[in-house]
């Protein structure tokens, strides 16, 4: 299992704009908390849809693969912080862009073509064959040991400076333009019920 890829929001450094925020609750009960907490996670859903654009625009996989390995820790109001984590192993070849995709055993033997990145051509898998959707290797000059060939898992990918940096400039975005709906949301809310 690789290292999980984090990316945290949280409310630990003060800015003016929180500053202003507070100011505008401060006779709100948990409006503050409630806030930051919903503006949090928004910005974590649009940090896990940045991360599985960015590496769909770099690497061959499917946008569902990535996303399957994305969950969110959400914020709340005991809790400030919202979380965007990749986890997972290494990924099967067979899900990045291979050729052919069907079993290449018996009459059938072709060679085995797989693309990892977007940027980079084909590249000719040796000692590798399809079979029952899964490319394997074989480990020696004789047909048996095989083993399944693998690429790189999500998190490491994530991991990638242009990609996590990506991921953090969206969140920290996405936030600063809820924060202030959010605001008025909770004095809309805190209204309401004063009236009703």
């Amino acid at each position: 299992m690789s290292k999980p890829f984090e990316v945290i929001i949280s409310d630990g450094q003060s800015t003016l704009q929180l500053n202003r925020v507070a100011q505008a609750l401060r006779g709100i009960p948990k409006g503050y908390e409630k806030a930051v907490s919903r503006a949090m996670n928004r910005a974590a859903t649009a940090g896990r849809a940045a991360a599985v654009a960015t590496i769909r625009n770099e690497y061959t996989l499917k946008a569902s693969t990535i996303r399957r390995h994305f969950t969110i820790e959400r914020a709340s109001v005991g809790s400030l912080e919202a979380l965007v984590i990749g986890k997972g192993t290494m990924l099967p070849l067979v899900q990045y862009k291979t050729r052919p995709k069907t079993d290449t055993t018996g009459n059938a033997r072709k060679p085995v073509r797989v693309q990892v990145k977007r940027n980079g051509g084909t590249k000719r898998l040796g000692s590798s064959f399809v079979f029952k959707g899964k490319i394997l290797q074989r480990l020696g000059t004789k047909s048996l040991p095989v083993k399944e060939a693998y690429g790189p898992a999500i998190p490491l990918i994530a991991s990638n400076d242009e990609i996590s940096r990506n991921v953090r400039n969206v969140m920290q975005e996405t936030f600063a333009e809820r924060i202030d709906h959010e605001a008025g949301y909770a004095i809309n809310e805190f209204i309401k019920k004063k009236r009703g």
